[in-house]
């Protein structure tokens, strides 16, 4: 590990910072406004990691292409938790596989609620935040690009020399752009109303958006080429970025020692320290990489069929790496083997972060690239806190597949993984 990260990270939070104020810790130079929120990108390729600062502040936006919500309103960001299908819940239906959680800016606080729409609604938060995608490329104005990088993409699974990682970056070249990461294969299916894919009932998954101005999709581009997206879909005009060109070539290039700041849409000003974004040499498991940069214990939720799942605790340094083995929700309980989210948070409650990632917490993905989106706010941290369960939460009345024990193979069908790899 690059132990000035470490070090760096670690003196930010001996500041011992909680709630709204905590959201200043990353950087010295933000404001104490407490709609910021500190974001720290972390990246992952074998024996390497960087990490990437990220500045947002939590109010609407001007801009087209921007985060929507389910009313079409603009916001800079937003967070999304779906459920999987066939979870039992008590004098209610179960789950349809289209029901989640909204995390988002409500003013200066931070709300969470459950959705007005289905997922796949044709006029929800994921169609009307897709909307710009759905024409046919010779019909989008010329000042639009994007970008859909999966490694499973609709007609067929990458090779593993690609990243693990799925997200569709979209931009007007005037103005902003959106990078919305996910962990759902197959999406987005295709690029009109029919966007959700038919395999993405069966398995609970995240999204996160977020909202940039057009000139912070160069470090972005660069980011996508450090973790070697697959790009399966995408139209990036001549004169855009030429970061973006890269991507779209399948240019991957070396990570980089440079320093590098993203600013949201909402971030009038903002003056960078000369130390936000670190080359870190040191462990495979990325999980252990955030540990050791936020100085806490972590727990994670990965997918629980993926083949070579690291299973236990491991001790780090006297800190753990502990995977979660409940999910409990306003949408009933479900084990991992149903859940094809990764994220992680700090247990630390004077280091709130709250990590969603790309990559699963297995000795498989330790060979490929990936990354999380690390949110440095106690808020949203309560909130993934609160979706962790123990083993008592999965009994067989309110958890989908059976009685409660611990995640095998045995729990995972044969097309538990609609892709036909457990990945």
């Amino acid at each position: 590990m690059n132990e000035e990260l470490i070090q760096h990270l670690r003196d930010e939070n001996e500041d011992g910072l909680t709630g709204q104020t905590a959201l200043t810790a990353v950087c010295h130079v933000m404001s104490a406004d407490e709609d910021n929120l500190s974001v720290v990108t972390i990246s992952q390729d074998v024996m390497w990691r960087s990490v990437l600062t990220v500045t947002l502040l939590c109010c609407s936006s001007e801009a087209s292409v921007t985060c929507r919500d389910e009313s079409d309103n603009e916001v800079d960001w937003f967070i999304l938790y779906k459920a999987p299908k066939n979870v039992q819940r008590t004098n209610q239906p179960t789950t349809t596989g289209l029901e989640y959680m909204y995390i988002y800016p409500h003013g200066s606080q931070i709300a969470s609620t459950r959705n007005q729409k289905p997922i796949n609604d044709p006029t929800g938060v994921l169609a009307n935040t897709l909307r710009p995608l759905f024409k046919d490329k010779n019909l989008m104005p010329q000042d639009f690009g994007f970008i859909s990088y999966s490694d499973q993409p609709p007609e067929k699974n990458a090779g593993h020399t690609f990243g693990h990682s799925k997200g569709v970056v979209m931009l007007d070249r005037t103005n902003t752009g959106v990078w919305l990461l996910h962990s759902t294969p197959r999406f987005p299916y295709k690029r009109d109303q029919n966007f959700w894919p038919p395999t993405g009932h069966k398995n609970a998954q995240t999204f996160i958006c977020v909202t940039f101005p057009y000139g912070e999709f160069e470090k972005i581009g660069k980011h996508l080429q450090y973790i070697k997206a697959n790009p399966f879909d995408h139209h990036i005009p001549p004169d855009f970025i030429d970061e973006l060109q890269k991507v779209v070539n399948k240019n991957g290039v070396a990570p980089s020692s440079f320093s590098h700041v993203l600013t949201s849409a909402e971030v009038k000003s903002f003056v960078a320290s000369q130390n936000n974004y670190w080359l870190v040499i040191g462990d495979a498991d990325l999980y252990v990489v955030i540990l050791k940069a936020a100085n806490s214990a972590v727990k994670v939720q990965s997918w629980g069929c993926q083949h070579g799942r690291i299973k236990g605790i491991w001790d780090v340094g006297g800190k753990t790496v502990e995977n979660t083995v409940c999910l409990k929700t306003e949408f009933g309980n479900w084990k991992p083997t149903k859940d094809h989210s990764k994220w992680c948070v700090t247990t630390d409650q004077n280091r709130p972060w709250t990590c969603i990632a790309d990559v699963n917490r297995s000795e498989s993905q330790f060979e490929r690239p990936g990354g999380a989106l690390c949110i440095r706010n106690e808020a949203i941290t309560n909130i993934f806190k609160g979706f962790m369960g123990t083993v008592g939460d999965c009994v067989a009345e309110n958890e989908v597949g059976g009685a409660a024990k611990a995640d095998s193979d045995t729990e995972c069908d044969s097309d538990t993984d609609p892709e036909g790899n457990a990945k």
